[in-house]
């Protein structure tokens, strides 16, 4: 049974890479139903507004209380948190697009492992999107509180909430609840954000840039004034960030496992039980009317045999 839902969420070796089947991303893992939901589409557009509203606090300030330097705001995108926000922002809204065009598509063309459809570009962007988005809050949310936050400089207001902690809160959510997988062969794609940054870092620090409280590095941890340590630093992210990937693939294939059994198996169990009501009262429909046959023959034989 695992083998068979794995197989409805996972494509087929066999199968060409460019196709997919719809209900990967119409659908919510955990409904029975083979028709998008409209419970799972509020969900989609309530995380997206949420979302939308985080990037909007964050990129305005909205509910922070730490002091401002020059350029303030100039500096917003220098951080991998909001590069991460941005992630989470497009993946939310390109869901509940897909959702709502699901919605809007023949019921009928939902069955499973039935039809197939052409994965559009939508849905590519989409899937990166996501995978990228989960991988980072997660990231950042550990980075930060961990090696980050300093309570001299650092406030925790609801901005910081927001960017730091909310985000993986919805993300981890939203992992559970998704209907496509996380693919291990998706990681370069993490693993190339995290080098990208360290790049754009690196570029940064030699232009002279600096952070919001103008410090010469944007993290106090990656340090170009120090490049031998830095190195060792984005070496080691690079390399969490796969881990985190991974650690992230392990949850999916747990979500998997969990719906194996809980809701395939129960649906199993219930149609068994429901199989061996029927044989049941078919059986005591043929006693009824054995004992009616014997009442009428008492010469005659009842051998009845219960399953």
């Amino acid at each position: 049974m695992v083998t068979k839902i794995w197989s409805s969420c996972m494509p087929k070796p066999s199968s060409s890479p460019n196709r997919v089947e719809r209900h990967h991303f119409y659908l919510c893992q955990w409904q029975s139903s083979t028709q998008v939901g409209i419970c799972y589409l509020l969900y989609r557009l309530i995380v997206a507004i949420v979302f939308l509203a985080m990037l909007v606090c964050s990129v305005l300030d909205i509910g922070r209380s730490e002091p401002m330097f020059e350029h303030h705001y100039a500096k917003w995108w220098i951080y991998l948190t909001h590069w991460a926000l941005i992630a989470c922002t497009i993946q939310a809204w390109l869901a509940a697009i897909i959702v709502t065009k699901g919605l809007m598509i023949d019921r009928n063309e939902f069955e499973w492992n039935i039809h197939v459809a052409r994965e559009s570009r939508l849905h590519s962007v989409y899937w990166i999107a996501y995978t990228i988005a989960t991988v980072y809050s997660f990231i950042v949310t550990i980075v930060y509180w961990t090696f980050v936050y300093d309570p001299s400089k650092n406030r925790v207001d609801a901005v910081n909430l927001m960017v730091h902690v909310l985000n993986s809160i919805i993300m981890l959510i939203d992992l559970t609840i998704v209907g496509h997988p996380i693919k291990l062969n998706h990681a370069y794609w993490t693993t190339g954000i995290g080098v990208a940054y360290a790049l754009f870092s690196i570029v940064y620090y030699l232009a002279g840039g600096t952070d919001r409280h103008n410090d010469s590095s944007i993290y106090k941890m990656l340090d170009w004034t120090k490049p031998g340590k830095s190195i060792v630093i984005c070496a080691l992210g690079i390399f969490a960030v796969f881990l985190m990937h991974f650690l992230c693939y392990c949850l999916y294939c747990l979500r998997v496992w969990l719906y194996a059994r809980v809701c395939v198996q129960g649906n199993n169990s219930k149609s068994s039980s429901n199989e061996k009501i029927t044989s049941i009262t078919r059986t005591l429909s043929s006693m009824e009317e054995a004992q009616r046959e014997n009442f009428l023959n008492p010469t005659a034989v009842v051998d009845l045999k219960f399953p």
